[in-house]
This record gives structure tokens, sequence and C-alpha cells, in this order.
């Protein structure tokens, strides 16, 4: 008996362990080669990092519709932008409007040297997500199986002091 209460007891743990495990999330994304595109949901952010041979500071231009200082605006608006300078090495972070819609262009320039990322503007995904929901599900699943158990051993018990 207390065999299966360890068996079970490891089974419950290491579906806790599964569902509960964090996962890894990088602090920045490495852009590659110019002229590649990436997407951020409106009004997300995300983190950059340009890999520029030389050293020295670089200018990062944002591009798009709605970008305003802090690369934020609430209105629609033509096509603006707005540019920061940092060290090279140094990671950039894109805001983009919360009511962005198409493509964006960051452009890091660095002497001779030019990195330019189209960033689509996607819609934020709304509604239910089945997937958030199975933590739910496995433990509910879990709780039924305890209770089938405890069933099974009370009977067995009463079986037995009969």
């Amino acid at each position: 008996m207390k065999s299966l209460r360890t068996k079970i007891a490891a089974v419950v743990i290491a579906i806790v362990a599964l569902v509960a495990a964090p996962t890894a999330a990088m602090a920045y994304t490495p852009v590659p080669p110019s002229g590649t595109t990436t997407s951020i949901p409106a009004g997300g952010s995300a983190t950059f990092l340009f890999d520029f041979i030389g050293t020295g500071t670089v200018t990062y231009t944002l591009t798009g519709e709605g970008v305003g200082p802090g690369s934020l605006a609430m209105v629609k608006a033509a096509p603006t932008s707005t540019s920061v300078a940092k060290a090279a090495g140094e990671t950039v972070k894109v805001t983009l409007p919360t009511n962005a819609t198409g493509q964006y262009q960051l452009k890091g320039v660095l002497g001779s040297e030019e990195i330019t990322l189209t960033i689509n503007a996607t819609i934020a995904t709304t509604g239910f997500d089945a997937t958030s929901m199975l933590g739910v599900w496995i433990g509910g699943g879990v709780l039924l199986l305890g209770g089938v158990l405890v069933t099974v051993f009370a009977a067995r018990r009463e079986r037995q002091d009969a």
C-alpha cells in the first residue's frame, strides 16, 4: 500500500513540475542580417540587439504610422519617425502604438554600416485560448484520479473489515 502511495505522489509531483516549470525568456532578440522581418503585436514591445562590426554610437530610427517620441503614439497619422542614439552592442527597445497597423522600419546606422529590420504590426489576440487551460485540465484530472483512489481504498477497507 505504501508503494502505491509513493508512486501516486511521484506522478503528481512530476505533473506539477511540468505544468509549473517556468519558460526561459530571452532579454533581447538578436537581429539577423539586414532585410529581415519580424512581428510585434499592436501596443507591444520588443528589444533588439543589432550586431554591428564596428564600435561607436549607433543611430536607430523607427519609421511608421503613429510613431512618436518614445516610439509610442495614441493617434493614427501619416508615417513619421523617431530616432535614438545608443552605443554599439546596446539593445534598443521598440514599442508600437496601440493602434499600430502595417509595417514599421527599424534602421540602425553606424558609420557606413546599416541594418534595417521590418516590423509587422499584428493584431493582439483576444478571446479564449484553449491552451491556457491545460493546467486546469491536468489539475482537474489529478483531483478526479485522487477522488477515485480514495473511493477504491475506502471500499477495499470496508470489505476487509467485514
